[in-house]
């Protein structure tokens, strides 16, 4: 289970996110694979599980180079059996910068894929499985963090990647209401969740900064009608 805190120094720097892309890149085996999977995660926020089911067809370049990923999100439905079936949900469209979209063409290109085939497979030809990249991310974190960092919380999952682009998203914007639910929008998260995951994230105001006088005019009961005059209902 991914430890959760609200303490900003358990999250994985910028540094050493692409110090653990560098290092999965140079691995003998399936070593640009793994590179175009963690950096899907670092740089789009998916979840490792959303990572695994794009596809070729999922990835839309634009004209300057980035691109959208389209997140088919995974309902759970019932048969007329009452088992469980996997239905499509609504499809959630995450920016991807640049550098995320040309590494996904490298390796949609190296492996001759199709588009409909599955973007992170083994070397091998076999998919890329959750069991294969937890291994993967606990001998990447033992080579790239430190000895004193090793024994926290921090990175303790890959998913703690996913958390490094959240709050970088958070924290190099204006966060603004609408900022907060773009960014809430492309984690695939509700705002409130997002706001308490990442409170540490978000730039408090100060009291000089809360628009007091717009907040008292809104806030403000319209008048009140004056009272009839007693002779109002006389006959």
């Amino acid at each position: 289970m991914a430890v959760v805190t609200d303490d900003e120094s358990f999250l994985l720097s910028d540094r050493q996110c692409f110090a653990i892309l560098d290092w999965a890149a140079e691995q003998p085996r399936n070593g640009l694979m793994l590179r175009a999977f963690l950096a899907s995660i670092a740089l789009a926020a998916l979840q490792p599980k959303e990572a695994l089911m794009l596809r070729v067809r999922d990835v839309e370049v634009a004209d300057d180079g980035s691109g959208v990923l389209l997140i088919h999100a995974q309902e759970q439905a019932l048969d007329r059996h009452g088992k469980e079936v996997a239905g499509a949900g609504a499809v959630r469209r995450v920016p991807a910068s640049t550098q995320l979209v040309a590494i996904l063409k490298t390796e949609i290109t190296r492996c001759d894929l199709l588009p409909d085939d599955a973007i992170f497979v083994l070397d091998d030809g076999r998919p890329l499985t959750a069991s294969v990249y937890r291994e993967v991310w606990r001998q990447a974190r033992e080579a790239v963090l430190e000895a004193h960092e090793l024994d926290s919380p921090i990175g303790g999952e890959v998913s703690a990647l996913r958390d490094a682009c959240i709050a970088a998203w958070l924290k190099n914007g204006d966060q603004t209401a609408a900022h907060i639910l773009a960014v809430a929008e492309c984690a695939g998260m509700s705002a409130p969740r997002l706001a308490e995951r990442f409170a540490h994230c978000l730039r408090k105001p100060t009291p000089d900064e809360i628009p007091w006088d717009r907040l008292e005019a809104a806030l403000r009961l319209p008048d009140l009608p004056s009272e009839p005059s007693p002779t109002a209902h006389r006959p």
